[in-house]
């Protein structure tokens, strides 16, 4: 059964004309996604070892592949190191996506090898992935992790940076609004 896990992307540089690499965790350890699974350290293992490059798609289009990643494994999940081939232009145009900021996140297509439901009295609620195989990876406009974040993108100029900076603080303050007009909606 494939099964799919969304990321953020860590890292952007934009130093080549014809390729654009990124980096940032395609899946992590031990925290329970929007989904309800959780990933087992060690889940990878023996993919990674198996298959260390994996195709990369736009939200889970095989049939469109725009570059590759390269897969290692710390401490905290699966490190992706991704080229984008921006000689495609359908792969360029999600470069630009990533470069202004627009998208931010990564999702796992993966077959799962053995797994338990985290809630026995609810098997479908969330998996506890022990074994799994990575299938591709893919740029995402919908994630299910929404706590992982972009630190940092290279190869922007300063104003470029300013800009995106200035991105991430208002989509903080709209979400501080959320919550407190849903709070005082509850205290109406």
């Amino acid at each position: 059964m494939l099964k799919e896990k969304v990321f953020h992307i860590k890292t952007v540089d934009d130093t080549s004309e014809s390729s654009f690499h990124f980096e940032g965790y395609a899946t992590t350890f031990g925290n329970t996604d929007l989904e309800g699974d959780i990933i087992e350290k060690g889940a990878f293992d023996d993919s990674i070892k198996r298959k260390s490059v994996v195709p990369l798609c736009f939200n889970h289009d095989r049939n469109k592949v725009y570059g590759k990643l390269e897969l290692s494994i710390d401490e905290k999940g699966v490190i992706s190191k991704g080229t984008f081939n921006t000689n495609d232009p359908d792969a360029a145009k999600v470069k630009d996506l990533l470069k202004m900021g627009a998208l931010d996140s990564m999702s796992i297509g993966m077959y799962v090898d053995d797994y338990e439901p985290v809630d026995k009295e609810r098997p479908f609620g969330g998996w506890h992935v022990k074994k799994a195989q990575i299938a591709e990876v893919s740029i995402v406009t919908v994630p299910a992790n929404e706590e992982a974040k972009v630190s940092s993108v290279k190869g922007l100029n300063e104003n470029e940076r300013e800009e995106l900076a200035q991105l991430r603080k208002t989509k903080q303050i709209d979400e501080i609004k959320k919550i407190i007009y849903k709070a005082e909606a509850v205290l109406k």
